[in-house]
């Protein structure tokens, strides 16, 4: 239900197109992405998923939107394999990865970048959403920072993102933002390390 309806009207629609101008093979990779974006979605009914589980869901989705705007979009995604066994709520990176996007890279001129990194910090796991799209202005930033302070109802599902990281993991936890206009966005998720599956 979280999932933008938009997406998966444009998805088909391009698959359409691929059909059309004979390239089958094309069509069957975005189909595939299709099929493991939504297996990733439904994650056996579990609201918590592994890190290794969720990059392959923002994967699906990355190589979908690729197909789509491969003439403004290209995509990085360096996450330790260390951390793959991590847990987070499902949906914490695609929602921040759409928001670049749309939000982001679509709102400049030329080809934008995306990148996903993780690090460690004072034992916490930093997750960066990164894009060097067209920014925020300082009123929007603001606007933005006390929603997710509030639980004001405004802004791309940051809230929803945040709200779920800190019901999870405790009140130092959550996201938060930077941006410069014209120079683009950056969205860190912090959790913590010691949350692992068994």
């Amino acid at each position: 239900a979280q999932i933008n309806p938009h997406f998966l009207y444009n998805t088909m629609d391009t698959i359409i197109w691929l059909i059309e101008a004979d390239r089958p093979q094309a069509a069957v990779e975005m189909v595939s992405n299709l099929s493991d974006f939504f297996r990733h979605c439904l994650s056996k009914g579990e609201d918590v998923i592994t890190l290794a589980e969720e990059e392959r869901h923002v994967r699906s989705y990355l190589q979908i939107q690729q197909a789509r705007y491969k003439d403004i979009l290209d995509y990085e995604i360096q996450i330790d394999p260390a951390l793959q066994n991590v847990t987070l709520p499902k949906l914490t990176l695609q929602p921040l990865v759409e928001n670049a996007l749309y939000h982001g890279i679509k709102c400049k001129r030329g080809k934008g970048h995306i990148r996903i990194t993780s690090k460690t910090e004072d034992g916490d796991i930093l997750l960066q959403i990164a894009d060097d799209g067209a920014g925020m202005s300082p009123e929007r930033l603001e606007a933005l920072r006390r929603a997710m302070a509030t639980g004001e109802r405004v802004g791309f599902g940051l809230v929803t993102v945040h709200e779920r990281l800190r019901l999870l993991f405790g009140s130092p936890y959550g996201l938060t933002l930077a941006s410069q206009e014209g120079a683009g966005t950056t969205v860190t998720a912090r959790i913590p390390a010691g949350e692992e599956t068994t």
